[in-house]
């Protein structure tokens, strides 16, 4: 059954009081910015979530603060602003701001300069540093929520890599789309045999489409197994989980390799940030397509055209072979088809299938989520005595057909 448009408007909205919006600045962490992006004493750096602007820097000693973008004072930019001696200083009249929020100095006020600070109405955000990503919470109170505290946040930094994208789209079709099994074997079958070896697992995407998926309910969300049937009585099952509210959690394409998480973040209503998390539980990460970038902000790419060009998609390369005419990344396949859909796509005339069970339950969660919230209660999936984020780990594997897929989540 097709959703409603009150029912998309409440799943996709996220500016000036939306629902949702709301919901996740209370009750969730959001990724702001990747820790390589903030230099001390450097320049500051552009925040923009749920539609609202803040500024990220990192003070010499080394801490992170997230300010509104605007000065208390006069509300000019403080990204023009110095980063100095442990604050950030507005070039306007020189008032300065620490990483906690408060104003330490107003060299433009006659009088008790300190006392006249302590009375600056200002709101203050807290911040954590882990995983190599600047999080923020923008809620109200003085107990924030539990932490994401996901497989990569503690592993040391030769084990992840992280980059992240602006993409021109409402951010759940992002979101979604890490969640969508099927696609893979289409949308990427070119960059999986590129980027695959001989007898990696991951070629099993493309050569079974259709998967059977099987789902299991967990406290943070979902986990579910795409079950592709292989040669010889065997079963390629692969074993990915959603994370509320964005993250999808992809298990890694061959054993003890590396796996990813994709998630994202609602820039605006029509704007998201797509963030690529690589990492490697075992081992030191290496070299990869992802770790090898400098641009923690900018990639992977996004298509190098707009629908006058069909976005810059080259045929002439599809004529020799290749999937998409797309090859500068899988997320810019990604990217593109977001893009194609539309800011905020209409889900109101969709024709779905069976394939699409997984992201029919990334929906499922978010909207469930909201309406608890503006019932006044907290949403189960953000805070229960069960809610485990370690726990969201991702495998795939062969199988004998007829087996468990459960049982590849219990090997160490």
């Amino acid at each position: 059954m097709a959703m409603t448009h009150e029912d998309n408007e409440l799943l996709t909205r996220v500016e000036n009081g939306a629902p949702m919006g709301e919901m996740i600045r209370q009750h969730y962490w959001i990724p702001a910015v990747p820790s390589a992006k903030l230099v001390a004493d450097g320049a500051p750096v552009r925040v923009r979530l749920l539609g609202t602007n803040y500024v990220a820097f990192r003070a010499t000693d080394g801490h992170v603060g997230m300010l509104d973008e605007q000065c208390p004072h006069r509300k000019a930019s403080l990204l023009m602003g110095r980063n100095e001696d442990n604050g950030l200083r507005c070039i306007f009249h020189g008032w300065k701001l620490n990483t906690s929020g408060d104003v330490i100095e107003a060299p433009n006020h006659m009088g008790d300069q300190s006392q006249f600070c302590k009375h600056v109405r200002v709101n203050r955000y807290r911040v954590e540093e882990r995983g190599g990503i600047v999080w923020v919470w923008l809620g109200k109170g003085e107990h924030p929520p539990r932490f994401p505290d996901l497989p990569f946040t503690r592993l040391p930094e030769d084990q992840r890599s992280v980059t992240s994208q602006e993409v021109p789209t409402n951010w759940v079709q992002g979101v979604e789309a890490s969640m969508d099994s099927s696609h893979v074997g289409v949308l990427h079958e070119s960059t999986t045999q590129i980027t695959a070896g001989a007898g990696n697992e991951r070629l099993h995407m493309t050569q079974a489409l259709a998967p059977r998926l099987e789902f299991e309910d967990m406290p943070y969300g979902y986990r579910y197994a795409a079950v592709r049937a292989l040669p010889d009585d065997k079963v390629y099952a692969r074993v990915n989980n959603f994370v509320m509210p964005w993250y999808g959690i992809i298990c890694a394409p061959d054993a003890k390799g590396p796996g990813t998480v994709f998630f994202s973040t609602p820039v605006d209503d029509v704007t998201h940030r797509a963030w690529f998390v690589h990492f490697n539980p075992h081992r030191p990460l290496g070299m990869t397509v992802m770790s090898a970038t400098p641009d923690v902000w900018g990639f992977p790419p996004l298509p190098p055209g707009g629908p006058e060009n069909n976005w810059g998609q080259n045929r002439d390369l599809m004529k020799r072979g290749h999937a998409t005419g797309f090859p500068q990344h899988l997320g810019t396949e990604d990217f593109a088809m977001f893009i194609g859909q539309g800011p905020i796509v209409d889900r109101t005339t969709e024709q779905l299938c069976s394939a699409d069970g997984a992201v029919l339950r990334v929906r499922q969660a978010l909207l469930k989520s909201v309406r608890e919230f503006t019932a006044g209660k907290t949403p189960t999936l953000a805070d229960n005595p069960d809610l485990d984020y370690a726990k969201a780990t991702s495998v795939g594997g062969v199988l004998p057909a007829g087996s468990d897929w459960r049982t590849l989540t219990l090997t160490p």
